[in-house]
């Protein structure tokens, strides 16, 4: 498949917003910063897309090159950034069945923050973006087996967490 200009905006419309809120839980919610890599992404995808393999699926392209543009943005700030939850708050509610789901909300997104990058990543890949661990492998370019080591350790880590703090 060639990327023409319309199918490349298709497949923005399409996958913009699913990169966004990759870069958006990567990144601690910094919503400018998301934006702006959603941007960069899809500007190197578009520069690189004769590099377009169309026996492999575009959204694992797509997260290949973001992954590694988030490990350059972390090199760049030699730091990784905390995953936080910075999302707006919203007027307490009476419903308790609300709140404490809120409250379990809460607890996994603190869970996942606390998760090492590596482990991070392959879980938000899996759980968030529901991508198979094929496509997780070759996004992080790591082997299967080391996606579902990863996983398995974070899903413990993650269990744990928030068996603790409930």
């Amino acid at each position: 498949m060639r990327l023409t200009t319309e199918t490349f905006r298709t497949l923005y419309l399409e996958h913009g917003p699913r990169a966004q809120g990759f870069f958006l839980r990567m990144t601690g919610y910094d919503r400018e910063l998301a934006r702006d890599l959603t941007q960069d992404l899809f500007l190197r995808l578009w520069a690189s897309r004769h590099n377009y393999d169309d026996r492999r699926p575009f959204r694992t392209w797509m997260f290949a090159i973001a992954y590694n543009m988030l490990k350059n943005e972390y090199r760049r700030r030699m730091t990784v950034m905390e995953y936080v939850d910075n999302a707006p708050k919203e007027e307490p509610v009476t419903d308790t069945d609300h709140l404490e789901q809120e409250q379990r909300d809460r607890i996994l997104s603190d869970a996942i923050g606390r998760l090492p990058e590596p482990q991070k990543v392959v879980f938000l890949l899996r759980y968030e973006e529901e991508l198979p661990l094929t496509e997780i492998a070759r996004v992080c370019g790591i082997p299967e087996g080391t996606v579902k080591s990863r996983l398995f350790t974070a899903l413990t880590a993650v269990r744990n967490y928030c068996k603790n703090n409930e």
